[in-house]
């Protein structure tokens, strides 16, 4: 593992691409990004809105995909070029070029991250699937922890004609033998004690008793004390109560795709320790690295939008301006940082590269396979 060669507390405005690569290896304790997710929809902050002005198109065409980069996909990872290829008969274009956008940032994300480190890609059904494929192909599906369902929608939407109401995300959660997981629990509820654990014994301690196979095939029901059992530890179907960002919400600032604190804290606190380098390379409106902040991990982000570095910095002071703005530990950047764990890395053919994507991969006497 190489040491970082950033300040924490720092957010870059920018391509996240090239930031990352001027990033030194495995330095990054936890990832968790929020990307487009080629919706084919345009993305508006109301006015009046801390985030106003914030505004995104997340429409895919193969134009936006440089002719070089098809071919820098093509020569780093074939397994991953073949994959996104073959997205263009199932998914068409538009998804093949958001494919190639995202596939250059994953293997980055690989390089950085640590062989002890976890990454969360946050996503929804437009495009999970052939994410998925992709994270495999980078990541390994041995690396494939799970996929988590986060209900995103406190209330009900009936406003579905055509299909069943949509009110899922999905994120896909990958890491490697040994990465840090410290198991979420939620507390019982009074209404849950009152319930379930409602035998008392001599002593005065409340318990219930247990059920399901054991007591199926034995007939006998063993006592489970409250004391020595804190709550339930937190599957993969995130759908519980307080973790949506309701309309009426003390934290929302307008930023159109906002996700709320209390998803991040969980996510943060399950797999980072106090002290860990979290890093969001989609960073929006900084909700991921205000939750780091709070929990005491170290924190970087990047966003393409200047506009992304004001909220990270107002919703940041907003939080705790003594601690993260009096000692002047908190920067923005517009200049990526420079490995300094290698050489100059190696000059690239970049004329066969852009032939290669200039010809959709077609190229008599550039095959980059």
């Amino acid at each position: 593992m190489s040491k970082a060669n950033f300040k924490p507390a720092t957010i870059w405005t920018g391509d996240n691409l090239q930031v990352m690569r001027g990033m030194n290896d495995s330095c990054i304790d936890l990832i968790y990004l929020d990307p487009p997710f080629c919706s084919n929809a345009e993305y508006q902050a109301p006015v009046g809105s801390p985030a106003e002005g914030a505004r995104f198109l997340d429409i895919w065409t193969m134009d936006m995909v440089k002719h070089a980069e098809w071919g820098e996909l093509a020569e780093a990872h074939p397994g991953l070029y073949s994959v996104i290829d073959a997205t263009g008969t199932a998914g068409g274009n538009a998804m093949k070029a958001y494919l190639i956008f995202m596939g250059l940032r994953m293997l980055e994300m690989k390089r950085i991250l640590k062989p002890t480190g976890s990454i969360y890609l946050h996503c929804d059904p437009t495009a999970s699937h052939y994410l998925k494929m992709a994270m495999d192909s980078v990541f390994g599906r041995d690396c494939f922890r799970n996929e988590i369902v986060w209900r995103k929608y406190g209330g009900r939407k009936n406003n579905a004609k055509k299909k069943f109401s949509t009110q899922r995300d999905t994120i896909l959660l990958y890491a490697k033998e040994g990465a840090t997981f410290n198991p979420v629990i939620i507390p019982h509820s009074d209404k849950e004690i009152e319930s379930e654990y409602n035998k008392v014994d001599s002593d005065g301690r409340r318990y219930r008793l247990s059920r399901g196979r054991s007591y199926q095939l034995t007939g006998v029901q063993k006592r489970i004390y409250l004391d020595q059992s804190p709550g339930r530890a937190v599957e993969d179907l995130w759908v519980e109560d307080g973790l949506q960002l309701n309309t009426s919400s003390k934290e929302r600032c307008g930023y159109p795709t906002q996700k709320p604190l209390a998803l991040l804290d969980r996510i943060i606190q399950a797999s980072s320790n106090e002290g860990d380098l979290v890093f969001d390379p989609f960073c929006g409106c900084a909700t991921a690295l205000v939750a780091a902040a709070k929990l005491d991990r170290a924190w970087v982000g990047c966003d393409v939008s200047p506009l992304a570095a004001k909220l990270v910095t107002q919703r940041l002071h907003d939080f705790d301006a003594s601690d993260l703005f009096n000692d002047g530990q908190h920067q923005n950047l517009d200049t990526p940082p420079v490995r300094d764990d290698i050489a100059a890395a190696p000059a690239k053919n970049e004329v066969k590269r852009f032939l290669y994507g200039q010809q959709m991969g077609i190229c008599t006497g550039c095959d980059m396979h």
